[in-house]
């Protein structure tokens, strides 16, 4: 496993302009490594959103029937940053990403501290935006052993050059 979260094994696909991203639509634009959540991660979201004994009552959170080893949605949802950054093919120099919609989120299985889980990322959607290019991707983040995922999302960039701003 790469020492980078969320590296891929092998090389990555050559960069697909977002200009002629519309051509793969339907394919599988990555599938990430299997990246384990220690608690000591967990710990940093939780302290990095507030989430924590410092900062809110931690009270129901840490007695849940699920318990308190359980993997917040929120930080499932926060690892499609770094799958994307490290592996989403589609890009061109001079375009940066502006988040624009997650929709359609679901958290089919819990997910608990020292599970693995590795995002799959499908192209589904690519069109023309005033601004740019938007681009959306169904992210399925799957759960090492378990048939269900812990994590089901559509998330909408729109892919912008430098050059138009201004």
């Amino acid at each position: 496993m790469s020492n980078i979260a969320f590296g891929m094994s092998g090389k990555m696909r050559p960069q697909i302009r977002p200009a002629e991203a519309d051509g793969h639509v339907g394919e599988i634009l990555f599938v990430t490594d299997w990246l384990a959540l220690p608690e000591s991660r967990v710990m940093k979201f939780r302290v990095g959103t507030f989430a924590n004994e410092d900062d809110s009552d931690m009270e129901q959170c840490l007695t849940n029937p699920v318990g308190h080893e359980n993997i917040d949605g929120f930080m499932l949802v926060s690892l499609l940053l770094p799958a994307h950054f490290n592996n989403n093919p589609i890009g061109e120099p001079g375009s940066f990403g502006l988040n624009y919609a997650m929709e359609n989120v679901r958290f089919p299985a819990p997910a608990f501290i020292d599970d693995r889980v590795r995002v799959v990322c499908t192209l589904t959607d690519v069109k023309d935006h005033p601004k740019g290019v938007l681009v959306t991707t169904h992210n399925v983040v799957e759960l090492e052993g378990s048939e269900r995922p812990c994590l089901v999302a559509d998330w909408t960039v729109l892919l912008r050059r430098v050059d138009d701003l201004g």
